[in-house]
């Protein structure tokens, strides 16, 4: 059985994340944030190796639009905004369009809203970043995000400014990126690591447990109890689920992996391959329920490692 599972996890699929659109860096170089559905997108060949993508905004006014950031002043009733197209004038793997990897079924009776991040260059409007077919919760969140960051861009002490876009990053539930980090040590704020007061970490463990997992690594070792607590009733409501998809299969997998540390990528051991089988379609459910199960019964008695 042992030689079996093994050759099926090296038959499983590997999924490659996109890459993640830094909202903090966004919302800092961005002169004007704004909402507006009504818009067309032109694209003008200069000749036959290249051609410019620009959106052409023909009324901006305060019927047609919400206004979440504005350091330009005035804003002009008509815009037109360069949108640089990665393989046409740049060639990367970053992204400019937050929804670039995002594939999403739109349904017929929702209004769906158009963010725009847009930065002034001399004459010139450019997009930083186009975040298309937002529902209104989605739209509500960004203009929380916006106007918290707005209040630190203003802060002019290194400090204070550390603090509180440290603080920003916690209750938006992001890990803090590593320009962030590198410059503040350039500056002598942080030594090797950054330093989180119990405030912090409490508010941090508050964020993680409303949903934001992505703070897991700050608090790992400080609450591995109540983390495991946490995975393990994840982990629990996907064991009662009387039909489940492939998505609940997965989920239980990450809690796992999260938990053992991923059985310290031990690739050999069963539990590592058994968690594997998860996601695998050759089982059966009942097979999968007993595989969960088990895994249950390792992540409750599983210790944090030593280093």
């Amino acid at each position: 059985m042992k030689l079996k599972l093994i050759s099926l996890l090296l038959a499983l699929p590997i999924f490659n994340l996109a890459q993640k659109l830094n909202l903090r860096k966004v919302i800092l170089k961005s002169d004007l944030i704004i909402s507006i559905n009504d818009y067309r997108v032109d694209t003008i060949l200069i000749n036959d190796f290249t051609s410019k993508v620009f959106i052409n905004m023909e009324k901006v006014n305060n019927q047609n639009s919400l206004i979440y950031k504005n350091n330009l002043g005035s804003i002009p009733q008509r815009m037109s905004l360069r949108k640089p197209i990665d393989g046409e004038d740049f060639y990367s793997y970053l992204i400019t369009d937050g929804n670039a990897c995002l594939l999403r079924h739109l349904h017929a009776n929702k209004t769906y809203n158009n963010l725009f991040f847009i930065k002034k260059e001399k004459n010139e409007f450019q997009i930083v970043a186009h975040y298309e077919n937002l529902e209104f919760e989605q739209l509500q969140r960004f203009e929380t995000q916006i106007k918290s960051m707005a209040s630190v861009e203003k802060v002019k002490n290194t400090k204070e400014r550390y603090i509180k876009t440290l603080n920003w990053f916690i209750e938006n539930g992001l890990m803090p990126d590593d320009d962030f980090t590198v410059y503040y040590k350039e500056k002598g704020i942080i030594s090797d690591n950054i330093k989180y007061s119990e405030d912090q970490y409490r508010k941090v463990l508050q964020v993680f447990e409303s949903g934001k997992e992505e703070l897991l690594p700050i608090i790992r070792k400080k609450y591995f109890n109540e983390i495991k607590v946490y995975y393990l009733q994840k982990m629990v409501r996907v064991l009662r689920m009387t039909e489940r998809e492939y998505s609940e299969y997965r989920d239980f997998r990450e809690s796992v992996e999260l938990i053992t540390n991923n059985f310290n990528d031990d690739t050999e051991s069963v539990n590592y391959i058994l968690k594997n089988s998860l996601t695998n379609d050759k089982f059966e459910s009942y097979e999968k329920t007993d595989i969960m199960n088990h895994l249950i019964d390792v992540v409750k008695n599983w210790e944090l490692e030593s280093k």
